[in-house]
């Protein structure tokens, strides 16, 4: 297959082994050369086929981890160019894919650490509710995040044999108790250090493993691979949903066409259709693609899909949108949190809302100085220019700025600038619900601050002119909603009983 590296051919140094997927040479007595090829192992078969460029991604991923997690434990990268231990003619064969490393002493065992209930896990968790021994809580469903990540060791198999499970104690056994115990340790930081990470990329880790080794000195290196599709579980955060297992950015496509082909998981492996290699080797790239991008790069990815996945199928729409202009029936003041999207709460089309944001949906009073802030400005456009027929101001659960004006001692204004208007009228929403809650929690504060917030800003929306007009002749209406967003729940404001209540199901 073209651009595809199945096995590496490095004559000028002695080959120590061929793994599943890397080549290893002998660089001197203190350096290896570690060749990462395109080849996949599935149920522990190496397939005849490569997948192009998968290597290379590893080898990517693998060195971003390596450097991001060097404060946790250092790693057997050397910065040795792998181009200057080798003849010129076989230097084609290293490109994006080779590294030169410290030559180290492997622990027995493989480290694995699982952050969420699945695969074998998940299916001895069926049967004993537990995982490698480990108790866990009653009814837990698949892909459920656990409670703590396991640090869950095996053994390390012959090539074309299956890893064995084995309990810390048996790892004590083969490293000795200190070096279990900290090994143990590092994995933990290793994991919910990147678990986090990823998870502002868009990915979920839900297991990986690691493995390590030690100079002679004792001292401990991670070695071979760093949190890749290969070694670890990676899941879409967007389309996970506990109760399913999720799609994946690994081999489980190929896995999957595996168990589908009726092939009986013993060697030789089949070839495999070019589609599905193709597709892949796509996954491959995504997983590194969402893991290295900048948020700059994820915006503009994110509008590529749009692009593809709404624009050139909706074209219509937008054309009509372009036409007609601005046409939208209700404005919605939200909060500049960015956690809370009205056009998603609302799941509404293109073009419907008029949105305004600012620092937790609060309007301030119309002012006569002629001083404008921006809320009132777009609100002129919006009721006078544009006819809307509602005003919604939307506020929601755990809103960090009532939540920082609750800590405030006096209740007045710690702000100076533009933001200082905000935050008076969150301080009148204050002071009203202290004088009748002080005995209360501060998280029961926290709900009727955010929404006493939400009626203050209604009360001073009728202080606009061109607002108050509109509303006594029936042609404006105001809304007061409140969205929490660990429940899922939307309220709304019923002047008639003074609360806010849940909308009747439609």
């Amino acid at each position: 297959m073209n651009n595809a590296l199945f096995q590496s051919d490095i004559k000028s140094l002695k080959l120590l082994n061929r793994g599943k997927v890397r080549d290893i040479y002998e660089v001197d007595q203190d350096h290896l050369l570690i060749v990462t090829t395109d080849r996949l192992s599935a149920f522990d078969v190496v397939m005849p086929t490569p997948i192009p460029g998968k290597g290379k991604v590893l080898t990517e991923i693998s060195n971003f981890w390596f450097e991001k997690l060097e404060h946790v434990v250092p790693n057997h990268l050397t910065g040795i160019d792998p181009a200057s231990v080798v003849k010129e003619s076989e230097r084609e064969q290293l490109a994006g894919r080779a590294i030169v490393v410290k030559k180290l002493r492997p622990l027995p065992i493989e480290a694995i650490v699982r952050g969420y209930l699945a695969g074998s896990g998940w299916k001895e968790y069926k049967a004993s509710r537990s995982v490698c021994g480990i108790p866990l809580p009653a009814n837990l469903r698949e892909a459920d995040k656990l409670p703590e990540p396991l640090f869950t060791p095996s053994t390390k198999a012959e090539m074309g044999a299956h890893d064995a499970n084995i309990s810390h104690e048996k790892a004590e056994e083969l490293l000795g108790k200190d070096l279990a115990a900290k090994v143990r340790g590092v994995c933990i930081a290793l994991y919910k250090e990147a678990a986090s990470y990823a998870l502002g990329q868009g990915i979920i880790i839900a297991d990986t493993k690691f493995e390590f080794g030690q100079d002679k000195h004792g001292k401990l290196y991670l070695i071979d691979e760093a949190l890749t599709p290969d070694s670890s579980r990676f899941w879409p955060a967007d389309q996970y949903k506990p109760g399913m297992n999720p799609p994946s950015f690994d081999k489980q496509y190929v896995r999957d066409w595996l168990e589908a082909s009726g092939w009986n998981k013993k060697s030789p492996g089949p070839e495999l259709p070019a589609d599905i290699a193709a597709k892949t080797t796509e996954k491959y790239r995504l997983a590194l693609q969402y893991l290295t991008q900048s948020h700059i790069d994820k915006l503009v990815s994110g509008y590529m899909r749009f692009r593809k996945n709404n624009y050139e199928k909706n074209q219509d729409l937008f054309e009509r949108l372009t036409k007609q202009g601005q046409s939208p029936k209700t404005i919605v003041v939200g909060c500049c949190d960015s956690r809370v999207d009205p056009a998603i709460v609302t799941d509404c089309d293109p073009g419907d809302l008029f949105i305004i944001r600012n620092v937790a949906n609060l309007v301030p009073p119309f002012e006569n100085s002629g001083n404008f802030h921006g809320t009132s400005a777009a609100l002129e456009y919006g009721v006078r220019n544009l006819e809307v027929e509602n005003i919604i101001v939307l506020g929601h659960a755990h809103c960090g700025g009532i939540n920082s004006l609750l800590d405030q001692k006096d209740g007045g204004d710690s702000q100076s600038g533009f933001i200082s208007g905000w935050m008076k009228v969150a301080s009148q929403a204050r002071n009203r619900v202290l004088s009748r809650m002080q005995s209360k929690s501060k998280d029961e504060q926290l709900r009727a601050c955010e929404q006493e917030a939400i009626l203050v800003s209604l009360d001073n929306l009728l202080s606009f002119p061109w607002i108050l007009e509109r509303v006594a002749s029936k042609k404006l209406a105001l809304h007061g909603w409140y969205f929490d967003m660990e429940k899922g729940e939307l309220l709304h404001y019923n002047p008639t009983s003074n609360r806010f209540e849940a909308f009747s199901a439609q």
